[in-house]
């Protein structure tokens, strides 16, 4: 089996949120080889923004935020380029009136037919109906 995740994920691998529980189950499968996972090169991008938005509302220090950073960064989670995902990404922004970026998650997951495990409900909520590999981390199951 192989999942796409994407920030919403990987940041409850780097702060107890809820459902961290679940993001790290998700890791440690992919981690012990039960598990093939992907998420497009955005990712880092991502996770280093939610950090930053925590550092602006006075949640966690720069320099925590910059460890917890250093930490991602050596898990290693495979990461693939975007370039040939936007058209797609994009048609899926169009048509279903969501963000590009959130749509590139979803590109690559019907790209490698793997299911996309996100905590974002909104992007559940746009997608989830209509794409069945969209799956809320709450409900996902390896």
């Amino acid at each position: 089996m192989s999942v796409v995740v994407d920030a919403s994920v990987a940041a409850k691998w780097l702060l107890r949120e809820p459902d961290s529980d679940r993001a790290l189950m998700l890791l440690a499968e992919w981690r012990n080889g039960h598990l093939e996972g992907f998420a497009p090169g955005i990712l880092a991008a991502e996770v280093a923004n939610s950090l930053w938005r925590r550092v602006i509302r006075g949640l966690l220090s720069a320099d925590f935020a910059e460890r917890l950073f250093a930490l991602f960064s050596r898990l290693e989670f495979p990461l693939l380029p975007v370039e040939d995902l936007v058209s797609a990404a994009l048609e899926l922004a169009v048509r279903y009136r969501h963000p590009v970026y959130d749509c590139l998650y979803v590109a690559l997951a019907l790209e490698t037919r793997s299911e996309f495990v996100t905590a974002d409900m909104r992007l559940v909520r746009a997608l989830g109906s209509a794409l069945p590999r969209v799956c809320l981390l709450h409900d996902w199951r390896s």
